[in-house]
């Protein structure tokens, strides 16, 4: 690897196939990294202006590195590079330590180094909040939409044979076809799903009675480990098929199911079919972020069903006690429930 094609990535003038070739030259060995770190902080600080920082601005390189700095008047290249010596990845038994959206002002225009400069695998864990939803798209080109209170944990580069991704909640999948290495998506729950490129919703909270996969195109594998290193295919779906998966019992399949319906939340579209109380419960909360108490328990053995787009959470309750036998209060945002008297 050269160390003119090195500083045209850096300088971020390289062509694709230039930048994929210093990517995997990089992630060949800890050396190569250093070696491109090293040679970073040396383009940055010779890019640097000579401008004096301010004694402001030198606090906060010594509040975001940790070092108290003497603060006199100086050039800012100087001040730089003692930030720099604090802040560059640390390389200590193959664990690299990285330091992202550094933000000093004047003193330092750009990070050291970013992340998306790194190509060895570090993990990223999103969690949408009870009433927010999201969107992430991973190192592949795969894209996927988060419902409210999801988690998703995924790497920074697909590395290996497959492709491992690790999803609790509900989330819509679009997946990259690569049919040399699958994509893995593991769960919560007693099963994880294979695909090579395909379209599929998967449910699996930790908190509700069953879990359901929803297949729109393609087709995916449900396996299980049965021991380390060792798997099993429980199912495989085709379009328009659904599994509802219930801890380690077989799952159930459901065919032709309208799939428009499964990934209607994703529209903001939220639909209870003949749903019971307590399933109703639980998505108005991870949808509205609101919080429950339920006074008379009988209330559970009702059933809901009702279309909701984008009404508040007291225009739905209001539906609910129109068309069913509870009745409810709202305060703060926590909304009780009791039955009509």
């Amino acid at each position: 690897m050269t160390k003119n094609l090195l500083i045209k990535y850096i300088a971020g003038t390289v062509q694709e196939n230039e930048k994929r070739a210093v990517l995997e030259w990089i992630g060949k060995n800890p050396d190569n990294l250093k070696y491109f770190i090293e040679l970073k902080n040396i383009w940055v600080y010779n890019n640097m202006p000579d401008s004096h920082a301010t004694i402001d601005e030198m606090k906060m390189v010594s509040t975001i590195t940790g070092n108290n700095f003497k603060y006199k008047k100086s050039s800012s290249k100087v001040y730089f590079l003692l930030a720099a010596a604090s802040v560059a990845i640390l390389i200590t038994l193959n664990i690299f330590q990285y330091i992202r959206n550094l933000s000093l002002a004047n003193v330092v225009k750009e990070p050291i180094v970013s992340l998306s400069d790194i190509p060895f695998e570090h993990k990223h864990t999103l969690y949408t909040n009870n009433g927010v939803k999201g969107y992430v798209e991973l190192p592949d080109g795969s894209k996927v939409w988060l419902n409210s209170a999801t988690t998703l944990t995924y790497p920074d580069k697909f590395a290996g044979a497959t492709r491992e991704v690790m999803v609790a909640g509900e989330a819509l999948f679009e997946v990259v076809k690569d049919s040399l290495k699958p994509m893995i998506v593991n769960t919560n729950r007693d099963f994880k799903i294979e695909v090579l490129g395909t379209k599929f919703n998967i449910r699996s909270y930790d908190n509700d009675y069953e879990a359901q996969t929803t297949l729109i195109s393609g087709s995916i594998n449900l396996i299980r480990e049965v021991k380390k290193g060792k798997r099993e295919i429980i199912a495989q779906l085709k379009p328009t098929e659904s599994f509802v998966i219930r801890d380690k019992n077989a799952p159930i399949l459901i065919r032709q199911i309208d799939t428009s319906k499964q990934i209607a939340w994703k529209q903001g579209l939220l639909i209870f079919e003949s749903t019971p109380m307590d399933e109703v419960i639980k998505k108005l909360e991870r949808w509205h972020g609101t919080q429950f108490i339920i006074k008379d328990y009988d209330i559970l053995k009702t059933k809901l069903t009702a279309n909701f787009r984008s009404e508040s959470i007291i225009q739905i309750m209001e539906m609910i006690r129109f068309c069913t036998p509870i009745d409810y209060t709202i305060k703060e945002n926590i909304v009780t429930l009791n039955k009509k008297s």
